[in-house]
């Protein structure tokens, strides 16, 4: 029984289809693993992991559906040996936290952060025997306050502090898993896109750089081989988020100056796209 990835298995990846998930999906079919690219859009699914290539296979997933998790990882150890699970599936809503409708903030909850809890129960499940990782995508978000994201923040700050305490229960119980949470600071993906010119996601743009769906990709597998729980990218930012969550009067005086820089950041933006 163990947990080393050295030689190439069975890899799940939910919300796989584009970003940060079909990213993953590449590096981890580069290593030789064979991957299961889940998704809730089957034709986005599909044309994926057709893209990707021969490791990988695809399947419809609505990570808000409890036996559908148990079902992929049935699907994924008739595959060979499951080592590896990615729940990556996410949603962002963005906007005053009182301004969002009832069941915008359920769906958010329920894919952000039910989603990686029964994908986490599945996955450990289904690992128990052999050992295997997880890996929960949270975000740099969960760090602090993020005014204007309040309840994706308050998901992904849920994704991360689940993670953290289910390694302990892991290592209580003498599973040989390993859970890790990556927080990624903003990144260039169509779901971030999307809210270029919403003023209530401006802090998503007060950066002159956002990450890329490569880069997090990278880092996620680097942190899949490590002992670290959690890993945070770019480190000096999470160093000045956690800073904010320790002095929530000075991290929201910060926060706002970042609202207000993402704000001419989209105003330039949609006057150099006229």
């Amino acid at each position: 029984m163990s947990n080393d990835l050295s030689e190439p298995a069975v890899a799940v990846v939910t919300g796989g289809g584009r970003g940060i998930g079909a990213a993953i999906a590449r590096r981890l079919a580069a290593t030789g693993h064979r991957v299961l690219i889940t998704d809730r859009d089957e034709t986005r699914a599909r044309d994926t992991a057709n893209r990707l290539g021969s490791r990988c296979e695809w399947a419809a997933h609505d990570v808000r559906d409890p036996g559908s998790h148990e079902r992929i990882a049935d699907a994924a150890s008739a595959l060979g040996s499951l080592r590896v699970w990615v729940n990556n599936a996410g949603v962002l809503i963005a906007g005053p936290a009182w301004s969002h409708g009832s069941d915008e903030i359920a769906s958010t909850l329920e894919i952000n952060v039910l989603g990686m809890m029964l994908g986490s129960r599945a996955a450990t499940l289904a690992m128990a025997d052999e050992g295997g990782r997880i890996l929960n995508i949270a975000s740099m978000a969960a760090h602090g306050p993020v005014p204007g994201l309040a309840v994706y923040a308050a998901s992904k700050a849920a994704v991360l502090s689940f993670t953290t305490s289910l390694q302990g229960d892991l290592d209580r119980a003498g599973l040989p898993i390993r859970a890790h949470a990556l927080c990624p600071d903003v990144v260039a993906t169509d779901m971030v896109g999307s809210h270029a010119s919403d003023a209530g996601a401006a802090i998503l743009f007060a950066a002159a750089r956002q990450l890329s769906a490569e880069q997090v990709a990278q880092a996620g597998v680097d942190l899949l081989s490590s002992s670290n729980p959690v890993r945070s990218l770019p480190r000096l930012n999470a160093l000045a988020a956690r800073a904010t969550g320790l002095a929530p009067r000075l991290g929201l005086r910060l926060a706002s100056a970042a609202q207000d820089a993402g704000e001419r950041r989209q105003r330039r933006q949609v006057e150099e796209a006229r």
